[in-house]
């Protein structure tokens, strides 16, 4: 290869101007501040019971900034919290130990939190106590039930495990990283020879022929190995890493989905260690930092989980007030963790919010994938898949919230193993005369981008795990060759793929290069059996069913149910007749099935249409698990291994389900 040929521009190093803004911040902020700071609350905790005491200093609160409507509405939250208190404080016993049966409910935990928010930060809704305590008696029975030691007795003794919401403006209060946590044992491990660059076509050799176009699938592939096999001592090679929880707690999150959600999230914390750190941001019309940037030491665990059982839904829905609070969060925190990564938590609709995602995170210069979770069959999947498109992560439908569990262990799954970060591929097609015709006709999914059509194309990928592979597919353009092979001229060298990625702990650069030859020969010339490469043909097939479930999805977008049905079948049926395809067709027969479930009418109307953005925009990712229904429209539990999970998710969400059974 000559030194024009290798040249090769990477990006990695380039640099970005940042400016800060400064969030937007409305007069009744103002106010609430002015009233966090003079209104001083003391806790007693005993039986389970906190006594809440107002100083003098609240008494002499300047109230000038505030209209009468609101210094009445402060009046009367305050009277009804004292009044809360001083009956909790007759009706139940003090004691120093209290048997579980005997805790309280979650919902009154809630209400005490919620006494230690500044007034004016809390739901304004008239009687809002009195809504809570009558939605309280169906809720004790509810999904938290199955894990109710996780809430009870949270207060304790030791205020540091108390959570008190803290309005603030400055993101660079972050938990230091453990010291013992600064060096991983990953980085003195040879990374490099644990990723592998390929380059292969459907078939090694073909005909050219004089008056015919050909189509040539073949594929990049980026494999690597199990980092658990080098770990040394039976210990756990983990990346460490900074999680930022953005959710959703607008109205229509109230009920089961807002309890849902808190359960899992005190089951992620589980999974999470102390060389990890979390952060807690939510959002309705406004967004606010619920908590700060804290390591996962035993304590802070305990803080948590009162932070959680804090969260009350109610308000509107602004997804991209709350991803601009996690950015600022990002580029502002003192140490940074090997991986950084946004779970976005909704089931409401903000029109324009992936754009404004898009811009955020443009200008930050930190590796952050984004993991979006959408709930119900109200949530708007088209602007969820396109906001994990955005951070290249994944997208979970969740139909069955009793399900979301497993997929944040699978998310988390991902990103725990992670590898390698900043990879770049570039692919060129430049052959030497006489094969200078051969191009790039056609690329799958929109990860890729041509820097020059049909001859040269960019790929750029967050994070790759350990224990997994990516196959990025595409199709060469074989022209009508009229001239006479010959001997010399019969192996081209037709794709040159060229590699460069960092090692997650050390952060130290790599490249790779690899070559795609095919040897070619006269159209009237004799050659043998030509047996695809099995490969290449399963994630051909991966892409082309893909494809197949996008134009299947727009025909019931125009009610052509019928049409996507029995366009599906018949690509269905393609692949089975053909034996070289049918014993490497698996997933893609289980996927066109899953499809022609969702575009039947009723079923489009329910699930399907989400099921088909997220089957597409996963599969094209590859990332996630994708929902899978019954006949009935039931979202079911996956058992076996998903297309795209490696050891460590499936291993993570069995230990869920095995809780669950």
């Amino acid at each position: 290869m000559d030194n024009q040929e290798a040249q090769f521009q990477f990006s990695s190093n380039e640099t970005f101007e940042t400016k800060t803004q400064e969030p937007q911040i409305q007069q009744d902020n103002i106010e609430q501040q002015f009233q966090y700071n003079d209104l001083k609350m003391s806790q007693k905790v005993g039986g389970g019971i906190n006594h809440l005491k107002i100083t003098k200093e609240s008494k002499s609160m300047k109230t000038n900034s505030l209209s009468n409507s609101q210094r009445a509405e402060l009046a009367d939250q305050k009277r009804a919290q004292l009044q809360s208190a001083n009956q909790k404080k007759q009706q139940v016993p003090v004691q120093q130990q209290v048997p579980i049966q005997q805790q309280q409910p979650i919902k009154q935990q809630q209400q005490q939190f919620q006494q230690q928010i500044p007034a004016n930060q809390q739901q304004p809704q008239k009687n809002n106590i009195n809504k809570v305590q009558n939605r309280q008696q169906n809720q004790d029975q509810g999904i938290f039930g199955t894990v109710k030691n996780y809430f009870t007795n949270l207060l304790g003794s030791d205020p540091k495990h108390q959570f008190v919401y803290q309005p603030t403006n400055v993101y660079n209060d972050d938990d230091d990283i453990l010291y013992q946590y600064h060096k991983q044992n990953g980085q003195q491990m040879d990374i490099e020879n644990m990723v592998e660059l390929r380059v292969q076509s459907q078939y090694d050799y073909c005909k050219l022929k004089k008056q015919e176009k050909q189509i040539l699938p073949a594929m990049v592939s980026i494999i690597t190995k199990d980092i658990e096999q080098y770990a040394k001592n039976n210990s756990s090679i983990e990346a460490g890493i900074d999680l930022l929880c953005v959710i959703d707690k607008s109205g229509s999150m109230s009920g089961q989905k807002i309890m849902s959600v808190q359960q899992s999230l005190v089951q992620l914390l589980d999974f999470l260690s102390e060389k990890d750190r979390l952060c807690l941001i939510v959002f309705d019309g406004r967004a606010q930092r619920h908590t700060s940037l804290r390591t996962l030491t035993q304590d802070n665990k305990k803080y948590f989980k009162n932070a959680i059982a804090a969260i009350q839904a109610g308000g509107s829905t602004n997804i991209a007030a709350g991803t601009e609070i996690a950015f600022k969060q990002i580029e502002e925190r003192k140490m940074k963790n090997q991986v950084t990564s946004i779970f976005l938590l909704s089931d409401g609709q903000d029109s324009g919010a992936a754009q404004r995602i898009q811009q955020q995170k443009d200008k930050i210069e930190d590796v952050v994938t984004i993991h979006s979770f959408g709930y119900g069959s109200d949530h708007d999947a088209a602007l969820m898949s396109s906001i994990c498109k955005v951070g290249q992560g994944s997208f979970y439908y969740i139909e069955n919230v009793k399900l979301l569990d497993e997929f944040f262990a699978d998310a988390l799954g991902r990103l725990s193993s992670a590898l390698a970060e900043k990879v770049q591929i570039d692919i060129k097609c430049a052959p030497q005369i006489p094969y200078q015709d051969i191009k790039i006709q056609k690329t799958y999914g929109d990860m890729w981008k041509p820097i020059d059509q049909e001859r040269f194309y960019q790929i750029k990928v967050p994070q790759i795990a350990s224990d997994s592979r990516k196959d990025y597919v595409f199709e060469i353009a074989l022209p009508p060759f009229t001239e006479q092979i010959l001997d010399e001229q019969r192996v081209p060298q037709v794709i040159q793929v060229y590699l460069q990625f960092c090692n997650t702990f050390s952060k130290q650069i790599y490249q790779k290069v690899s070559v795609l030859q095919l040897k070619l020969y006269n159209e009237d010339e004799q050659i043998g059996e030509n047996d695809p490469n099995e490969d290449v043909t399963r994630e051909f097939l991966r892409v082309q069913a893909t494809d197949a479930i996008d134009q299947a999805r727009k025909r019931c977008e125009l009610s052509k149910n019928e049409e996507a049905e029995e366009m599906l079948e018949k690509m269905k049926q393609n692949i089975l007749t053909d034996q070289k395809l049918a014993k490497v067709s698996a997933q893609a027969i289980i996927d066109i099935d899953q499809a022609k479930n969702a575009s039947k009418r009723n079923n489009y109307a329910n699930f399907g249409m989400k099921q088909m953005y997220q089957m597409s925009v996963n599969n094209y990712q590859q990332e996630g698990l994708n929902a899978q229904f019954d006949q009935k429209g039931a979202q079911i539990q996956q058992i076996e291994q998903g297309m795209f999970q490696n050891k460590r998710q499936l291993k993570m969400v069995q230990e869920v389900q095995k809780r669950k059974s």
